[in-house]
Formats: C-alpha cells, sequence, structure tokens
C-alpha cells in the first residue's frame, strides 16, 4: 500500500507541467516545462480558495496589470482570498500555475492562468510579498503524504509574460485579445477530471479485490441445510459463498471496469481535443465538459461508496488498517469535493443539456454523440412506456440496454425543461440536475462498455464471454430515478 501514497510532486506532474504545456505559448513552454521536468523548479496548481472553491468565477486572488512597469500584481485582497488545499504547496513548490482574476484599467477579465513564484529555488524561503505554508492535517488521515498547503499574496510582481498566453493575451500596452473560447483555460480542470474516472476505477478495484480475496478465505459458520448430525470436523462455509456478500461486491467488481473503460476512451477524447486547442479549435471543448463533469460526479460516488461497503463485508477485519481498504477510501472519498463540488458539477450538466434540449425543440437533431439519446425525444411517442418483445433475451442487449438508459436521460432532461418553462426556479430543480447527471453518465458508462465488448469480441474472442456478463451487471446495478 505504500507505494500508492501520493507524494508532494504529484501536482507537479500531473496539473503544472500538463497546464504549462496545454496553456502556454512555445516560448512559455521552453522557459518552464525543461526546467519543471529537471525539477529545478517544483509547481502546483493553485485554484481553490478558502473562499471559493467550485465557483471559479468568484475567485478573488487578482492579477492587476501595471502598463508602466511591465508586470502583473498578484493580490489577494482578503483572507478568503487566500489559496487554499492546493497539494504541493505546503513544502515543495517553488512555483504556481495560479488561477486570478485579470484586471487591466480598472475591469475585470474574468480567471485566467499566470505562473507566480513562492518560493527561492535555492534556499526554498518563501518569497517577498507571499506568506505560504501547510493548512494541516486532513480527515481520515488521508493524504498524509501531500503538503497541501495555503498562499497569500501581498501586491507581488511577475512578468507580464508570466501570463499563460497560448489562448488569450495581453500586449505590452494593455490590449486584451480574448480566446476563441472564453472557457478554454479550464482546460486544465477537464484534464484532472479526466484522471479522476480511470483512477477511481483502479482504486475501487483494488478495495473489492482485497474485500474478495478475504472473504473467499474466510470462513463462519455451518451450511444449515445439512442435517447429517455432529459438523465438528466440517470446515465452515466461505463468507463468499453467502448471497449477501455477493450480491454487494460482485457489482463493483463489472463498475471498477466500466470506470477504467471510461477512463481510457474519455482520455483518447482527450487528447483529440487537446491536439484541436493547440490550433484554436474548441468546438469538442463543451461536449468535454459536460462528460467529465457528469463521470466525475458518478464515478467518485459511486467509487467511494462501494470502497466504503468493501470494508464493511468484510466484518470487523475491514475497520483495521492492515486490511489496506481503509486508506483507499481516505486517499478516494475527498474527490466528491474536489475539482469541484459534485452538487454543483451536478447544475452544469442540466444547464449544458438544456442548451441542447433547445435544438431538440427547435426539430433538429443533436449531433454531440455522448449527448445524442436527446433525439429520442424527436420520436412520436418518447414518453410511452417502453415494451420489450422478449424481457428475458431483450435485456441482455446491448442496444436495448443503451436505449432504455438514453431514454430515461431524455425523459429527466425534457422533465425539467417543462418544470422551468412552468416558472419553478433554478435553485429548486437541484436534486433533478443530480438525477439527470447520474443518468447521463450512466447512458455513457454503458455505451462505453458495450462499445469495448464489442472491440473485444473482434480481437479477442476469449474475453467477449467474461466481459459481457460484467456490461449485464453494470446494466443491473444501476439503479433508476
Amino acid at each position: 500500500m505504500l507505494a500508492d501514497l501520493m507524494s508532494p510532486l504529484g501536482l507537479h506532474y500531473s496539473a503544472f507541467i500538463p497546464v504549462l504545456q496545454s496553456q502556454g505559448t512555445d516560448e512559455q513552454i521552453a522557459k518552464w516545462v525543461e526546467p519543471a521536468q529537471k525539477l529545478a523548479i517544483m509547481g502546483c496548481y493553485a485554484q481553490t480558495e478558502l473562499g471559493h472553491g467550485s465557483n471559479v468565477q468568484g475567485l478573488r486572488t487578482t492579477a492587476t496589470l501595471d502598463t508602466n512597469t511591465d508586470e502583473f500584481v498578484i493580490h489577494s485582497p482578503d483572507l478568503t482570498a487566500a489559496k487554499w488545499w492546493i497539494g504541493g504547496l505546503g513544502i515543495a513548490a517553488t512555483h504556481c500555475v495560479l488561477q486570478a482574476q485579470l484586471v487591466i484599467d480598472q475591469k475585470s477579465y474574468g480567471p485566467h492562468i499566470f505562473v507566480v513564484p513562492v518560493r527561492s529555488p535555492v534556499d526554498r524561503k518563501p518569497l517577498k510579498g507571499v506568506t505560504v505554508g501547510d493548512i494541516g492535517p486532513k480527515a481520515y488521515g488521508g493524504f498524509a503524504t501531500v503538503d497541501n498547503g495555503f498562499a497569500l499574496f501581498d501586491h507581488v510582481r511577475i512578468p507580464r509574460e508570466n501570463m499563460l498566453m497560448r489562448f488569450a493575451q495581453v500586449t505590452r500596452d494593455g490590449q486584451y485579445i480574448r480566446p476563441v473560447h472564453d472557457k478554454l483555460s479550464y482546460g486544465s480542470m477537464v484534464k484532472l477530471r479526466v484522471g479522476m474516472v480511470a483512477d477511481a476505477g483502479i482504486k475501487l478495484g483494488k478495495a473489492v479485490t482485497i474485500a474478495i480475496r478475504y472473504s473467499t478465505v474466510r470462513r463462519q459458520f455451518h451450511d444449515t441445510a445439512k442435517k447429517d448430525g455432529s459438523k465438528k470436523d466440517e470446515l465452515e462455509q466461505q463468507v463468499i459463498s453467502y448471497s449477501s456478500i455477493k450480491h454487494r461486491l460482485f457489482p463493483l467488481i463489472a463498475v471498477s471496469y466500466a470506470l477504467l473503460f471510461a477512463g481510457q476512451s474519455v482520455g483518447a477524447d482527450f487528447q483529440k481535443m487537446t491536439k484541436q486547442l493547440l490550433n484554436q479549435d474548441a468546438s469538442m471543448l463543451p461536449e468535454m465538459h459536460i462528460t467529465t463533469c457528469s463521470l466525475k460526479v458518478w464515478c467518485t460516488r459511486r467509487a467511494t461508496d462501494g470502497q466504503e461497503e468493501c470494508r464493511k463485508a468484510m466484518g470487523g477485519h475491514g475497520y483495521s488498517q492492515f486490511s489496506g481498504v481503509g486508506q483507499i477510501f481516505a486517499m478516494a472519498v475527498p474527490s466528491n469535493t474536489y475539482e469541484g463540488d459534485n452538487y454543483v458539477l451536478c447544475q452544469q450538466v442540466g444547464r449544458s443539456l438544456l442548451k441542447q434540449l433547445q435544438t431538440i425543440s427547435s426539430g433538429k437533431k443533436v449531433e454531440t454523440p455522448n449527448s445524442s439519446y436527446l433525439n429520442l425525444l424527436l420520436s412520436d411517442t418518447p414518453h410511452t412506456p417502453y415494451k420489450f418483445n422478449d424481457p428475458y433475451h431483450d435485456i441482455l442487449d446491448p442496444k436495448v440496454q443503451q436505449h432504455i438508459y438514453g431514454l430515461r436521460a431524455a425523459r429527466l432532461v425534457a422533465d425539467l425543461g417543462q418544470q422551468l418553462k412552468a416558472g419553478r426556479p433554478w435553485s429548486d430543480v437541484n436534486m433533478e440536475c443530480w438525477n439527470i447527471c447520474f443518468a447521463h453518465a450512466e447512458y455513457n458508462l454503458i455505451k462505453q462498455f458495450n462499445e469495448r465488448v464489442a472491440s473485444v469480441s473482434s480481437t479477442t474472442p476469449v474475453l467477449a464471454e467474461p466481459l459481457t456478463q460484467l456490461a449485464n451487471l453494470v446494466s443491473f446495478d444501476f439503479n433508476f430515478v
């Protein structure tokens, strides 16, 4: 388990360097990435603040342009603007890529990303105007090996060139050049969410592997169906033989595979989007945003719930630190709130799908593949109960499974649209957005799992049957709302 512990350099490699590579110009990449790769500088990704997390637009840290000196002045106006929870910032980081409100001539242009030194690479002392340190221990003893830190900036000056300018630029005379898409700087958050999907599958897979191995070795109670007298010399039953254990653990195996496949699929899409963004093509960004938001919500909730179920399935021994499951849970459970609070992200998914619902309302089809189920609303009877021709056969048909989950998701989006049209306030439909987010994620998880089964069937037929069984188990495990 020690090999799984995160280090203060985790975000240096998973966020700091990737953000430089994706958001910086060629000149900025040449300046910063090589030193970062050689660990001449150590970085982190400073977005969350003490007073603002999911609401990125509300961040209080400012980067004000001083045209007289050709510098940005980085400032934390009050304590709520302190960068908080930043992995690697507590002790290790010498630099950060920082989200701050860009201010030019007293006008704010929203959050942009800046490279800001926080400590000397030579003696590790905080630089002038920077107050930086560790925020202390975390819940459940999790992330104990990561120095989550804070930082406050008191009119810290950085060169204008320290603003990452691949998409948005600020010229020497203070002219602001807008990017082709206002949310291009959010690509770094999309990347982090992409990685969270497969990571959730790996962590859940480890927990359920531990629980199943334990339940296979552990024996408890005799088989009461036997009535042959004395049982003193008989082995007690394997715990894994009980239906309550199978019911709780076996679906989690299928879910872990579903998350791994989804993570690989969305990872490939992200790589494709990244190449397009380098050419100023942001066409994939809205779809990637909604997909990663919904999968992040679903995978973090279901994976951590599953890890806790694994612990309980192991009885009292599951609560021992030596089981390893508790440590997995402690490392995974904060994912429900970092990179966007799950309930807030669900509202973003709801808003995005409502925009696509407008396309359906105009009689046109939705072209985005992950939301194409909305096209089912164009049929003559979209709200008619689905009828099986042969229930026992049809329910195992991947096309039927995908259709059913798509129909449910489409109906939920349509129902939300009707409620808002009737005057229900947006602040009152949070749970409807939660249900829509889960339905959207589950449709895509089913779709991607069945696509993987079809691919394996043609390349490695021997794996097709067990993967088909897992795909069916995932389909049956999802709870309809």
